[in-house]
C-alpha cells in the first residue's frame, strides 16, 4: 500500500474479489457433489476440490462481510462511475489477467474432461509458460508442461487410485502392473 493509503481505501477490491471467489467457489463445490463416486467418497475426483472449494467459500464469505463494513460497496460505486474502457484494455495487467482467465476457461471447459488429464494439462502448461514465463526457454517449457501433469496424473491413478477428469493416459497402463 501506498503512504496515505490504508486497508479501508482498498474495501471495493475485497468486495469484487469477494464476490468472484464465492460464485467460481461455490461453482466448484455444485461439480464437485456431481461427480461419479466409483468406490464411495474415498474414490471421488471431486473431494479434493469440494473441500478446498469450501474453504475459498467461507473465507471469501468473511472477506465480503468485512468489505462491506469497510464501506466497499460506495468505493465500487465510485470507481464504476470513473471507469474508462480504453484505460482499462491498454493496461497491461489486465491484458495478462484476462489471457490467464481465457486459458484456464480453455482448459476446464474444452479440455478438461475431453481428453486425458496429462494432455489437457501438457496443453494448458504450454500456453501459460509460453504467455508468461518465457525466460526458461522452449526447452525447460516443454519438460516442465510434459513431467508435472503425468507425475500428478501418475500419482492420483496410480498410487491413490483416484480418478481424474477425462480419465488417465496411466489408466491404459495399469492393467500392465496387475
Amino acid at each position: 500500500m501506498g503512504s496515505g493509503e490504508n486497508s479501508n481505501s482498498r474495501a471495493w477490491v475485497d468486495l469484487v474479489s469477494s464476490i468472484v471467489l464465492i460464485v467460481t467457489s461455490g461453482v466448484i463445490i455444485f461439480w464437485s457433489l456431481k461427480m461419479h463416486r466409483p468406490g464411495g467418497w474415498s474414490s471421488a475426483p471431486g473431494l479434493i476440490p469440494l473441500f478446498l472449494s469450501t474453504c475459498t467459500f467461507f473465507m471469501s464469505l468473511s472477506l465480503l462481510i468485512s468489505s462491506i463494513k469497510n464501506r466497499g460497496c460506495p468505493q465500487l460505486i465510485t470507481k464504476c462511475r470513473g471507469f474508462s474502457f480504453h484505460q482499462y484494455v491498454s493496461d497491461i495487467k489486465i491484458k495478462r489477467s484476462l489471457w490467464i482467465i481465457l486459458l484456464t476457461a480453455f482448459y476446464l471447459f474444452v479440455l478438461l474432461g475431453r481428453i486425458p488429464f496429462e494432455l489437457g494439462s501438457c496443453i494448458y502448461l504450454i500456453s501459460v509458460f509460453y504467455l508468461f514465463w518465457r525466460k526458461g526457454g522452449w526447452r525447460k517449457i516443454i519438460l516442465i508442461s510434459i513431467l508435472v501433469p503425468f507425475a500428478a496424473g501418475g500419482i492420483f491413478r496410480i498410487i491413490f487410485l483416484i480418478f481424474v477428469p477425462g480419465g488417465s493416459i496411466f489408466d491404459w497402463l495399469i492393467p500392465f502392473f496387475k
